[in-house]
């Protein structure tokens, strides 16, 4: 099996360099080869070191050998990515010699650099930061409106580690390299990590402090009191809110959002919490319909936060199916 695996690997990277200018993302390579390699290995015991495939996603969410999306065809360069990707966990390749594989890939800088980044993810999920520095001058230089070295690729992936960890200093340690100007959703994100995860090892004064940095700010008290909130601790927060006015943000409905997702996991988690459901469905008519949570508006977010809560009780989840405008959300809520 193990020439199989060297063959299909082979064969992603032939594909990869057919690429060109005038291919777009489209290649064309032996794909019945490495799909059917791919059905092979999959009904084999799992050899890989578990440590994941590609970089970080949403939080720490990182795909398994086990998530493989491999379809009938392999066409786009992607996909030929996506391919190698799995080759190379379940044949057990160590950095370097994934490193060095990558290196015979000459047509798709963009290509090789997620390899790099599926690297560089390897080292930080084995907690040795040193090797990944190591590992990222190997980024290579793209042109797409101007010429990048992509270096920022490696170090924003060390950046969002210490913010898993909610480590302060050694985040803002590798900040700057992170390139915050250029990478501002990443960089967002970490934040939030950052704050989030400080605050469920420090707790809420602490985070307070924190969100002064400079480089943090108020916007960032949410990300510190979502760690209550997920935990479920709907009756602390309330307290919380009283002993620190300053973090209900009323203009940007803070409290109320806060409460409702800590009051959903609160029932989810089976916890004794207030029943402050009608006190909550309230104060949530009063939301202003122009504030927005991500592409939907705030207070329908906020009730369906309330009608998932209140699974079982089909009153309260008609009520707020009604309140609902949009009409997606409401098929989120299924009268039973």
């Amino acid at each position: 099996m193990k020439q199989e695996i060297e063959q299909a690997i082979f064969f992603c990277i032939e594909a990869l360099n057919n690429r060109t200018e005038d291919s777009g993302q489209e290649v064309e390579g032996n794909d019945k080869y490495v799909i059917e390699t791919i059905r092979k290995i999959s009904e084999l015991p799992y050899q890989g070191r578990n440590l994941g495939i590609g970089d970080f996603g949403y939080k720490e969410h990182r795909r398994r050998f086990e998530d493989r999306p491999i379809g009938k065809r392999i066409t786009f360069s992607l996909d030929w990515l996506n391919a190698i990707l799995v080759l190379f966990d379940f044949a057990n390749y160590n950095e370097q010699q994934i490193l060095e594989s990558a290196e015979k890939i000459v047509n798709d800088n963009i290509i090789f650099n997620h390899i790099m980044k599926h690297i560089i993810t390897n080292c930080v999920v084995m907690n040795d930061i040193e090797l990944a520095e190591k590992f990222i001058p190997n980024f290579k230089k793209t042109i797409i409106f101007k010429e990048e070295n992509n270096l920022d690729m490696g170090y924003l992936i060390i950046l969002k580690y210490y913010a898993m960890k909610g480590d302060v200093e050694n985040f803002f340690k590798y900040f700057k390299q992170s390139k915050p100007s250029v990478n501002r959703s990443e960089i967002g994100e970490a934040k939030f990590l950052l704050v989030n995860n400080f605050a469920t090892n420090n707790g809420i004064e602490k985070s307070i402090e924190l969100c002064k940095h400079k480089n943090l700010g108020a916007s960032y008290y949410y990300s510190a009191l979502m760690s209550v909130a997920e935990q479920g601790k709907y009756n602390d927060l309330k307290e919380i809110f009283v002993k620190y006015p300053e973090l209900k943000q009323p203009e940007l409905e803070t409290e109320l959002k806060v409460l409702t997702s800590a009051y959903l996991a609160g029932r989810e988690l089976n916890l004794t919490i207030d029943d402050d459901f009608e006190t909550l469905f309230e104060r949530a008519l009063q939301v202003n319909r122009k504030l927005k949570w991500g592409e939907i508006k705030l207070q329908d977010s906020i009730f369906l936060d309330l009608g998932l809560a209140s699974n079982g009780d089909i009153e309260r989840v008609i009520k707020c199916r009604k309140a609902i405008k949009d009409n997606r959300l409401k098929k989120e809520l299924i009268i039973k």
